[in-house]
C-alpha cells in the first residue's frame, strides 16, 4: 500500500509549498500529489484554487499574476506559491508526483517542465479528460489518471466510473484516481479487472484508511501521512495492497 502526500504534508505545512513537500520527502513516503495553474507569463506554478485568496495574502485570480508575482505572495510560515520546475527538482528521483491539472492549458508547460528531469516518476490526473487526452497525444509515453468523483458524480455516477475506466484503459493509464467516499469492494475490484491500479483521494481518518487497505485500494492520498501510516502499520496492512 502506497501513501501519496495531498498537496504536500498539508496537515502541517501550508498546502502546495516547499515546505509541505520537503516534509513528505523526509518522511520517505511514497509520493506526493500537487495542483498545477498557469501564471500570467505561462509559467505552471502549483496551487490548487484559480484564485490566491485561500491560501495566500493575496487577492485575484491566479491567471492575471506572474510567476514571480506569485512568489512574492505569502502563503504561510515563509512560503510562497512555487513553480512547478522548483517542486520537481525538489522531488525527482525521490518520490513519485501527481501532477493534477487544473488548467487545460497547463499540459503543454507540465511537459516541458517534466522533460527536464528524466529521472521522475510521475503521472498526470485531472477531471479535465479532454487535457488529458491532449497531454497523451503529446507525449504517448506519459501515464494520465482520469479523476472521477465515482457514484456521487450525479445522476449517471455509475457511468461515469465505467466512462473513467474506458477512457484509462484506452489511454493507456495505469490508473484512475477516485474519491474515497464513493469505494466500495465492488467498484475496488472493478477497477482491478480492467487491469487499473487504485488510486483514492483524499483520507484522514483512521478508520476509513484501514478499511480502504482491506478493500484492496493501492494508494491513498492524505493530508497527514505519519498519522495514517502509522494507522495502517499498527493494523499490519501495510503490505495489503501490494501483495
Amino acid at each position: 500500500m502506497r501513501i501519496y502526500a495531498h498537496r504536500g504534508v498539508s496537515a502541517h505545512y501550508p498546502e502546495n509549498t516547499l515546505a509541505a513537500f520537503a516534509r513528505a520527502v523526509e518522511l520517505g513516503l511514497d509520493g506526493i500529489e500537487l495542483d498545477v495553474h498557469l501564471s500570467a507569463d505561462g509559467v505552471a506554478v502549483v496551487i490548487h484554487d484559480e484564485t490566491v485568496d485561500r491560501t495566500t495574502n493575496g487577492i485575484g485570480v491566479i491567471a492575471d499574476f506572474t510567476a514571480r508575482q506569485l512568489n512574492l505572495l505569502d502563503a504561510g510560515h515563509r512560503q510562497h506559491v512555487p513553480t512547478l520546475a522548483q517542486v520537481l527538482e525538489l522531488a525527482a528521483g525521490k518520490v513519485r508526483v501527481n501532477i493534477e491539472i487544473k488548467d487545460a492549458a497547463a499540459a503543454g508547460p507540465v511537459l516541458e517542465a517534466v522533460g527536464r528531469h528524466p529521472e521522475l516518476d510521475w503521472f498526470a490526473s485531472s477531471s479535465n479528460w479532454q487535457a488529458l487526452a491532449a497531454m497523451k497525444q503529446q507525449a504517448p509515453g506519459s501515464d494520465c489518471y482520469p479523476l472521477t468523483l465515482g457514484r456521487f458524480a450525479g445522476p449517471e455516477a455509475p457511468g461515469a466510473v465505467a466512462e473513467a475506466l474506458d477512457f484509462a484503459v484506452l489511454h493507456g493509464s495505469s490508473g484512475v484516481s477516485v474519491w474515497e467516499a464513493a469505494l466500495d469492494q465492488d467498484m475496488v475490484d472493478m477497477i482491478h479487472s480492467r487491469g487499473l491500479e487504485v488510486w483514492a483521494w483524499t483520507v484522514n481518518d483512521e478508520d476509513r484508511a484501514r478499511e480502504l487497505v482491506l478493500l484492496g485500494v493501492d494508494s491513498l492520498c492524505v493530508d497527514d501521512p505519519e498519522l495514517i501510516r502509522n494507522a495502517v502499520s499498527r493494523a499490519g496492512l501495510a503490505g495489503a495492497a501490494n501483495k
